[in-house]
């Protein structure tokens, strides 16, 4: 069983793979890159893709205001493209029949905990705020999902 963590992105997804609840890659990719590959891996393994559901949230957080309406539009702009990156990649899923279950933005997240995030997985290579994301929601499925296949 592999289980796809995915943090919804304009640009490139941060992605994580856990296979046998092994965290065992951490990735960036476009999202015909991701759907290609996602494509190919369920013709041999029993796979489940976890998302970021950055739709569930219908506001900028309070965290991310600014006086500054230009700062605040900008905010308000990469906000929205990140939520129609996930629409995008749903539709996709949907398309193709890939199996996803979707997690709301959750505190405690490891995008800006590392030494969390590689104590809890043991990864100690390379990551960045938006694969650690995408570890953190993959961890999550794992724990639902994953375990239920062995």
């Amino acid at each position: 069983m592999i289980v796809i963590g995915i943090d919804p992105d304009c640009q490139k997804h941060g992605v994580a793979y856990y296979k046998n609840g092994k965290l065992i890659s951490l990735d960036m990719k476009e999202t015909i890159h991701l759907v290609n590959d996602i494509k190919n891996q369920m013709a041999d393994e029993e796979l489940i893709c976890a998302l970021e559901d950055v739709m569930s949230n219908k506001f900028v957080y309070k965290r991310n205001e600014n006086k500054n309406k230009k700062i605040q539009s900008t905010i308000a702009m990469n906000t929205g493209r990140c939520q129609q990156a996930q629409v995008e990649l749903q539709r996709l899923f949907d398309y193709y029949k890939i199996p996803y279950v979707l997690y709301p933005p959750q505190r405690g997240n490891w995008a800006k905990q590392k030494e969390h995030f590689e104590r809890v997985t043991g990864w100690n290579k390379r990551s960045n705020e938006d694969s650690r994301s995408a570890a953190y929601f993959g961890y999550l499925a794992w724990g639902r999902y994953g375990a239920l296949s062995q």
